[in-house]
């Protein structure tokens, strides 16, 4: 499976590996840990299968000179019956046009997309922890509540990954990185 996530700046990466390294350590949720090479992120597509030389070389140019986005993250959130606890930025009209142009400019790769990353159905999203049972869900959301600020966050980055199995772990493997201008 591949993503394509955009990456923040150091503090704010900072803020949530030290929530998700907590959660750890409360024995809320060890969602930081299930998958080696972690980062926070936001997605805003994935797809089952790519052919990666074209969509890298379709990636470098139209990622070429996207600008920097700056984000406020001042919800916590839930999905329906998902155990997910998640961070969710203010959407701002950048972030949902960068998100709706990507999926524009490649739409024939959309055949192997997961819907709930489309436009029509998205909600912008860094995951906190994950597949928690109802008691751990409220632990998790009472602990985040009371440990978090709100985060001023600037994304720095968009990156193409790929989520594989490796030894018997699930790992993240960066396949291409554009630094935001």
């Amino acid at each position: 499976m591949y993503g394509v996530v955009l990456h923040f700046d150091s503090e704010t990466n900072h803020k949530i590996n030290n929530l998700w390294g907590e959660l750890n350590e409360e024995g809320i949720s060890s969602y930081a840990n299930e998958i080696e090479n972690r980062k926070p992120h936001l997605t805003i597509a994935d797809y089952s299968d790519l052919e990666e030389s074209s969509f890298k070389n379709r990636f470098c140019e139209y990622y070429d000179s996207t600008p920097r986005l700056c984000l406020t993250f001042s919800m916590l959130g839930t999905f329906i019956k998902s155990g997910a606890l998640f961070l969710s930025p203010n959407p701002t009209m950048e972030l949902l046009e960068l998100h709706f142009n990507h999926h524009h400019h490649f739409k024939e790769y959309n055949v192997f997309s997961n819907s709930t990353y489309n436009p029509e159905k998205w909600i912008p999203h860094c995951t906190i922890a994950n597949r928690l049972s109802d008691q751990r869900l409220l632990e998790a959301l009472q602990y985040s509540t009371k440990r978090l600020e709100r985060i001023q966050a600037e994304v720095q980055e968009i990156s193409l990954i790929k989520l594989q199995y490796k030894d018997n772990k699930r790992v993240v493997e960066t396949i291409l990185s554009k630094e935001l201008t």
